[in-house]
């Protein structure tokens, strides 16, 4: 991912410095991420991460999607050939919600980052959740005038905003946060099917 002559390429240099931002960002937490502290880990002037990454923010994004591809594809292994669309739908979110729940505030925190642009927001989790829900479409189970962008954008601000309460508040329990999230998710889903 470093820059030459304007064009982003990968290098095992850009890998490293990314495997270390995971690591400290979601054991640790953003405010421990810094490039002082890549620098000081990696034995690397702070040229060599802005040569590769514009910013921190930048780097938080990268850490958030490498966090977001851990989770969908632990919560993909939930998915049954054999069920319907809507019943692995729910599945899906339920085994993320678990997953996020599981793992610390930090990884709670980054599964919610997302970055606007032209297109709207951007988050790894929305993305598939949208491209779940045009495949349904795709195959007869959805109904055609179901807005994907929408419907998933529903999804995943419940999937993580719900989450977030849990991270945030140790009294919140567990069953009462996922039943508030498939109420929510069963309402959507409603308004999705036939």
């Amino acid at each position: 991912m470093a820059f030459s002559k304007g064009k982003r390429i990968e290098d095992e240099t850009s890998k490293r410095i990314v495997d270390l931002a995971v690591n400290i960002g979601c054991r640790e937490g953003t405010d421990a991420l810094t490039v002082t502290r890549l620098c000081r880990e990696l034995s690397c002037d702070r040229r060599v991460i802005y040569n590769r990454f514009r910013d921190i923010d930048e780097i938080n994004l990268i850490v958030a999607q490498r966090c977001n591809e851990e989770l969908m594809a632990a919560a993909r292994e939930a998915l049954n050939p054999q069920a319907g669309f809507f019943d692995n739908f729910s599945a899906l979110i339920r085994t993320a919600f678990s997953y996020i729940y599981e793992k610390n505030a930090h990884f709670q925190h980054y599964t919610a980052l997302y970055q606007v642009a032209d297109g709207g927001v951007k988050n790894q989790i929305f993305q598939d959740l949208t491209v779940m829900i045009e495949e349904g479409k795709a195959a007869g189970h959805v109904r055609a005038e179901t807005d994907s962008h929408s419907a998933a954008q529903n999804v995943w601000i419940l999937l993580t905003g719900i989450g977030g309460m849990l991270a945030a508040n140790v009294n919140y329990p567990y069953q009462d946060g996922l039943n508030t999230l498939l109420y929510g998710v069963d309402a959507i889903l409603s308004y999705m099917k036939f």
